[in-house]
């Protein structure tokens, strides 16, 4: 009897670190990216920011179980101009001295249909949190080229957000028509995970 019970403790720890690793997701930021653009006048800024680090549990088969944790370092603002850089930096929109970070931490997540899911938690940029509902498509995990000890599955969101709400500038270059409202994110992540 007791040989029988250490053997199902012993399975159940198997078992358990096997479903973990399995579906706890490293992002591959080599391959990853966050992208922004903003209207400004008559055409269309886009930038990225290049340092952010997130914690990704995911199994398509039961996404309520999953979370998604996200941390952008503003300053790695990156919009191919030192000077615009410097301003989105400055206290007129990030004030990235004062608030380095920005943050998502998720509450829930939900199928919708096929590889595209629904993700809600909470936004974090400046001295603003709000909740929000983000939609995204998880492409299914294939072996990874360069090593096959593991999967790379991807990732892909494309959301909205509305600048003002979130204290990132105070409506001033909107009205002179220089900057518009929104700002459109999208990330695409390669995430890598144990077979």
């Amino acid at each position: 009897m007791k040989t029988l019970f250490r053997f199902l403790i012993l399975f159940s720890l198997f078992f358990f670190s096997s479903y973990v690793s399995a579906f706890q997701w490293t992002i591959d930021a080599d391959h990853s990216e966050i992208r922004f653009k903003i209207n400004h006048i008559l055409t269309t800024v886009s930038g990225q920011f290049t340092e952010f680090k997130g914690d990704v549990l995911f199994n398509p088969e039961t996404p309520e179980a999953g979370k998604f944790n996200f941390t952008v370092n503003v300053k790695s603002v990156d919009t191919n101009n030192g000077k615009r850089d410097n301003h989105l930096r400055s206290k007129d929109f990030f004030n990235a001295d004062k608030f380095p970070e920005m943050t998502f931490k998720s509450s829930k997540i939900h199928h919708l249909k096929g590889n595209q899911y629904a993700l809600e938690g909470l936004m974090t940029i400046k001295d603003v949190s709000q909740k929000i509902q983000i939609g995204f498509k998880f492409f299914q995990p294939q072996p990874h080229p360069f090593d096959k000890k593991k999967k790379v599955g991807g990732f892909q969101t494309n959301f909205t957000i509305p600048r003002l709400e979130y204290n990132v500038g105070n409506g001033k270059f909107l009205k002179m028509g220089v900057i518009g409202r929104d700002v459109e994110v999208e990330i695409a992540m390669e995430a890598l995970t144990e077979k």
